[in-house]
């Protein structure tokens, strides 16, 4: 939104300036303090060819004519896409009616400890596997109990495929079916249940597998209240345990879903 007299300033600044002067540069980011951790993005960007769950991809259009290098403007994109678009939050009412949706979770709901359940050597050889109750124990034999709150993620290591395009990402067989890891509903029951989780995250396409008819998962997960994060990457960057998850979600009204960018702090 450009304040009335916008156009105004622009013109006087682009006219007083002096002929053929270079544009400065912009300011270089500033460093991070020492001391502080690390921040990893877990986010694609979007884009209009990006994977999805359909064929429906997000389209843009620059709104007037681009700014000049070096000059000063504004420029502004229009983006059409569904709630669902790359990497992205579900609320619980997207499968549940009835459901919270996501203007009705709260800001500390979405800012939770991270527990990272690692199943890349599995999934490198069996597309179809989930993760299981098994995995959750194995995990907590390694590195202690998952925190209550916590948000349980999936490195599947699914994510490497994401410029490879739709095809490989939805994991398309031959007779056309579709194949990549997931939650079993099991699984996601254990960790509502016995602790207290406030959500899933994954780096598929789907909180339940590739291979799913049911989308038992999502059932679980949304009846329980949970939220689930999908298309996630960079999973693999982060340690099993002691990382904070800060999710960015897009606040639509009456939104079932929305893009986020979610960071990792650890």
């Amino acid at each position: 939104m450009c304040l009335h007299g916008t156009g105004e300033t622009v013109r006087s600044r682009t006219e007083g300036a002096a002929p053929g002067a270079a544009p400065v540069a912009p300011r270089q980011a500033w460093a991070w303090p020492t001391g502080r951790g690390r921040v990893a993005d877990l986010s694609h960007t979007i884009a209009p060819d990006m994977p999805s769950w359909d064929d429906e991809k997000p389209t843009r259009a620059s709104l007037g004519e681009p700014v000049p290098d070096g000059a000063f403007g504004f420029y502004v994109q229009r983006w059409t896409l569904t709630e669902h678009t790359g990497t992205h939050l579900d609320a619980p009412g997207h499968v549940i009616g009835g459901g919270r949706l996501v203007p009705d979770i709260a800001p500390e709901e979405l800012v939770v400890p991270a527990a990272v359940l690692d199943i890349r050597e599995r999934a490198a050889s069996d597309p179809d596997t989930t993760v299981d109750v098994e995995d959750v124990l194995a995990f907590e034999r390694a590195h202690g109990p998952i925190p209550e709150g916590a948000a349980v993620l999936m490195c599947s290591g699914w994510s490497a495929k994401w410029a490879e395009g739709d095809a490989a990402v939805r994991g398309v067989s031959e007779d056309g079916t579709w194949h990549f890891p997931g939650f079993s509903a099991q699984a996601c029951a254990y960790l509502v249940e016995r602790r207290s989780v406030a959500g899933f995250g994954v780096d598929t396409l789907s909180t339940d597998p590739g291979n799913s008819t049911d989308f038992a998962a999502h059932e679980v997960v949304g009846r329980a209240d949970r939220w689930g994060l999908e298309a996630l990457t960079g999973l693999d960057r982060l340690p099993p345990l002691g990382a904070v998850l800060t999710v960015g979600v897009l606040p639509g009204l009456d939104a079932s879903g929305g893009p986020a960018r979610v960071l990792a702090h650890w």
